[in-house]
């Protein structure tokens, strides 16, 4: 004979423990709370009122010799608050049964196993220490596999008697008859199906199934009568019950619940909003749209969907037009830390280096070599390239093609003959949007609508309405877009292939990400999907809670588990799409970037040394070892020692600025071959003996309001203001630090006739900090 334990052998729950369904009746006496008639103090507390009326119950039954309890003996303990009168009494004992019921899963390998032993003519029976009658719990059986119509049932809660102290074992060998030695008992408790039984001379076998982690507990400890959250854990566990691969667990028992959270809000707004045809933009929403689809034909509801190739690259410069040339605003909106180069800078803006130079400020064409700008030069070229009118005109040629091409593929994949459509994407700032809805107002001059799942701004694109599930510039920003990939690279931009036009993607890093076991993850993050859809439906509750998907993020971010690290941290990136190489999303530090970052940097760019996205990822994924030497370098990074190993860069710098004071690290490159000074503050001073050193530039006047005051310092070479030439084209630099007197002089001037293109002020540097210190100590 063959003996299968029932709860957690042959069924689960789709909640993370049995309490879980405490949690979800509490949540249904909320929801009905004005058609009962129970105390508002039994639906407030009835998930800690449930758990502790057993608790007396099954305490109280010591005392009378009595090894287990019915479901109303549970209920008429509780009764004791003098809530609850018979009738109340017997409806919680139904709803119970009814949730039990709604909520069971079958373990399809153990139920597999079963159905063998009957076929091959072995007798089955099943035993299960439960407070739920035989026929209860053969109605939840039943509801996983027919098979069980015909199994017999052995309930602790019939015969008064327990598998934990042994005696429900002997009650069932008594009654079928069977010797200890012929009995074979499969269970998941390692006490009471296999010490117990063992005991006792029966065969056993044990059933491992996947365990609430260490995070797991820990929020359910705090938050256990929250029946959603309840649900994402159990969920997640149900859907890793076949045990796959790591990338398979990462997707179902961490991604999964939270993107459920955002793709079941999409469907709840679509259909509030009569949304008709979804538009999923790739990279982002390759994930997004599988869930969508999945709890569409769940609910039957008639919403079509539809994949589009897109991305910053292949609609930001496209979208540029006579009328709309925002092209400052994309330059800084387009990860500018990764534009360390002319180089970069021209492949941003989609055009030829050689090209780019003939409308470059100052005297970057003289010096071909040295190409490296900082972020300063690259606002400034900015703003200047986007005022400029000649390269207007020559950029808008150079992108005619490609702005035709992509208006095509648009209007080749969207339907936008009425206004029931909507986007979907996981994150930004809305510009892309933006830039999308340039490119398509000459078919469709309307607002459109987005969906993200966060947003980095408020000022939004005019003629774009974003709708965010979660408003708020998250910490963990970018590991919501890193759990959001694809298993294709970027969009480049489109071509013509057949009478249709499409994308050319981007392929360094798909390989990589296939090898990384992607199609495992997005295997495990359909699992949940499928799993949730069919527990959701029954229990008529949405999964999506702020609450829940923060935890969920904040432990994939901050406090990852080593199994989330790993996969995480490995993981082929290409953040920008401009970088040539794939790295990892947070590679390992060795020896010497920990030494470059934490102790030789200054004032440098992080992205000088770290190559990766997510430093923190990477400083949690160093050894014990590696991790006390970023500690130590930290320590002393301003030590004597710290210092020494920055001498020579600090040395350097520190002889700019004794030489050039506040214009030590002044971007002279940005100024014209010819300037005129205006300011002879210390900057100004500072600035014109720079220039004064400088080959490549000429100061042909220097003036200040109060050149009487310049001329008794001994400031000879300064004169009035009315010195400077009203028909001159040579550019006046304004030397001041303060934005708003740069404002005022600016002005001025301007009301005095002169041209305002020929007035420039770019935002000096603030001193390194390097030189604060040194000043300090006496030695500036």
């Amino acid at each position: 004979m063959y003996s299968f334990d029932v709860f957690d052998t042959l069924i689960t729950r789709n909640t993370a423990n049995p309490w879980g369904i405490f949690a979800l009746m509490k949540d249904r006496l909320c929801r009905e709370r004005t058609e009962n008639d129970f105390a508002d103090y039994i639906i407030d507390n009835f998930f800690e009122l449930r758990i502790h009326s057993e608790e007396l119950v099954r305490k109280a039954g010591i005392f009378q010799n009595k090894e287990e309890v019915t479901l109303y003996d549970i209920y008429k303990s509780m009764a004791v608050c003098g809530c609850l009168d018979d009738n109340q009494i017997e409806y919680l004992c139904e709803l119970e049964k009814e949730i039990e019921i709604a909520n069971v899963v079958g373990i399809e390998e153990n139920i597999q196993k079963l159905k063998k032993l009957t076929e091959m003519g072995e007798r089955v029976i099943l035993i299960s220490d439960m407070y739920l009658s035989a026929d209860t719990i053969s109605l939840m059986l039943c509801k996983a596999d027919e098979i069980f119509k015909e199994i017999p049932i052995y309930v602790s809660s019939e015969y008064g008697l327990r598998k934990t102290t042994g005696n429900l074992y002997r009650k069932v060998q008594e009654l079928e008859q069977i010797s200890y030695e012929e009995w074979t008992h499969v269970g998941d408790n390692i006490y009471q199906d296999i010490e117990v039984p063992y005991l006792l001379g029966i065969k056993v076998e044990l059933f491992s199934r996947p365990e609430q982690n260490k995070y797991e507990n820990k929020i359910l400890e705090r938050y256990g009568d929250d029946g959603r959250l309840q649900l994402m854990i159990g969920l997640s566990l149900r859907s890793e019950l076949k045990h796959e691969t790591n990338a398979f667990h990462i997707g179902c028992r961490y991604v999964g619940p939270v993107l459920y959270s955002y793709a079941e809000w999409i469907v709840t707004e679509a259909i509030k909003n009569n949304t008709k045809r979804l538009y999923f933009i790739a990279r982002d929403g390759y994930l997004i749209k599988k869930i969508v689809d999945i709890i569409l034909k769940s609910k039957d509801v008639n919403i079509t969907t539809k994949y589009i190739y897109g991305s910053r690259k292949a609609w930001r410069m496209a979208s540029l037009s006579e009328t709309h040339y925002n092209l400052y605003q994309l330059i800084l909106w387009s990860h500018t830390f990764r534009i360390k180069t002319l180089d970069d800078l021209a492949v941003s803006l989609h055009v030829q280096l050689k090209d780019l130079y003939n409308y470059l400020p100052g005297t970057y064409g003289k010096n071909k070599e040295d190409t490296g700008i900082s972020n300063q030069e690259l606002e400034y070229i900015a703003k200047k390239l986007s005022l400029d009118k000649k390269f207007q005109k020559f950029h808008l040629r150079e992108l005619k093609a490609e702005r035709m091409t992509a208006q095509r593929y648009l209007m080749q994949e969207i339907d936008m003959s009425d206004d029931y459509f909507a986007f979907v994407d996981v994150s930004g700032g809305g510009l892309t949007q933006g830039c999308l809805r340039e490119l398509i107002k000459e078919r469709y001059s309307k607002e459109i609508h987005t969906f993200f799942f966060k947003v980095d701004r408020v000022n939004l694109m005019e003629g774009s309405v974003i709708n965010t599930f979660m408003p708020g510039f998250l910490e963990n920003n970018l590991t919501v877009e890193m759990m959001c990939r694809a298993p294709h690279g970027q969009t480049q931009g489109y071509v013509e292939k057949d009478g249709r036009i499409v994308p050319q993607l981007e392929e360094t890093e798909t390989q990589l990400l296939i090898e990384h076991g992607f199609y495992e993850y997005e295997k495990g993050i359909l699992a949940f999907t499928k799993q949730a859809c069919g527990a959701l439906e029954s229990n008529n509750i949405k999964i999506a809670s702020m609450r829940n998907v923060l935890l969920y993020l904040n432990h994939i971010a901050k406090e990852p588990s080593k199994d989330i690290l790993d996969y995480f941290a490995s993981m082929p990136s290409s953040e920008s799409g401009r970088e040539s190489e794939v790295i990892e999303y947070a590679p390992r530090l060795t020896e010497n970037e920990i030494k470059d970052i934490f102790l030789r940097r200054t004032v440098e760019p992080i992205e000088k040394f770290y190559k990766g996205t997510d430093l923190n990822y990477s400083i949690m994924r160093a050894t014990e070892e590696e991790k006390k030497l970023i500690e130590w370098c930290k320590r002393e990074h301003d030590s004597v020692l710290g210092r020494s190993c920055r001498q020579e860069s600090e040395r350097k710098q520190k002889e700019l600025c004794r030489q050039y004071g506040r214009a030590a690290f002044y971007p002279v490159r940005l100024l014209d071959e010819k300037v005129i000074i205006y300011g002879a503050g210390m900057f100004g001073q500072d600035l014109y003996k720079r220039l004064q050193m400088d080959q490549e530039h000429e100061v042909v006047l220097w003036v200040d309001k109060n050149v009487e005051i310049c001329r008794q310092n001994g400031l000879t070479d300064v004169y009035g203001v009315s010195a400077i030439k009203v028909e001159s084209e040579v550019q006046i630099v304004i030397a001041v630090m303060a934005k708003e007197v740069a404002e005022g002089i600016r002005d001025e001037l301007k009301n005095r006739g002169i041209c305002g293109k020929r007035i420039v002020w770019i935002r000096p540097y603030p001193y390194p900090i390097t030189y604060v210190q040194w000043e300090s100590e006496g030695i500036g």
